[in-house]
């Protein structure tokens, strides 16, 4: 029997409809009088059933990867901005090797197809985000195509 209760907020926007949505598994249980929230005893299995992917998604996407764009994409837009000068001055602030900052901030060079199926997760299986520390993105759109392809095809 599933006792897990969810706690989720869900935020929608732009034209494209952007959802999030967050998922938390609590079970409230009664000790010395006090409720007291814990997570169920089978919290892998309710977060499983609970997940709403479409029927021919092969995979999650990739979490640190995600991050690894939003930060990118965060950073840039404080640059374009004025908030701050640099991805020197970032990682200043963030605590950060600058050398991190740069090899993150590269990813917002992506064609948005390729941003797209990374927050699908339909990217293939070996492009992470050390994957991109350790490899070049080429300017070119299609020449980033054809260099994700050959990743899929290995």
């Amino acid at each position: 029997m599933n006792n897990a209760q969810s706690v989720s907020h869900s935020v929608a926007t732009t034209s494209n409809h952007v959802e999030f949505s967050t998922f938390i598994p609590l079970k409230f249980v009664k000790r010395g009088g006090r409720s007291v929230v814990e997570p169920p005893e089978n919290v892998a299995q309710v977060i499983k059933d609970h997940a709403q992917l479409p029927k021919d998604h092969a995979q999650l996407p990739d979490t640190k990867l995600v991050e690894g764009l939003t930060r990118a994409f965060y950073w840039q837009r404080l640059i374009d901005e004025g908030i701050v000068r640099s991805g020197v001055e970032i990682a200043r602030q963030e605590g950060l090797d600058q050398a991190t900052v740069n090899e993150c901030m590269r990813l917002t060079l992506l064609d948005p197809k390729i941003i797209d199926s990374i927050l699908q997760g339909t990217q293939p299986k070996g492009l992470n985000l050390h994957w991109f520390t350790k490899h070049t993105i080429p300017a070119l759109w299609s020449e980033q195509h054809a260099k994700f392809q050959a990743i899929a095809d290995d």
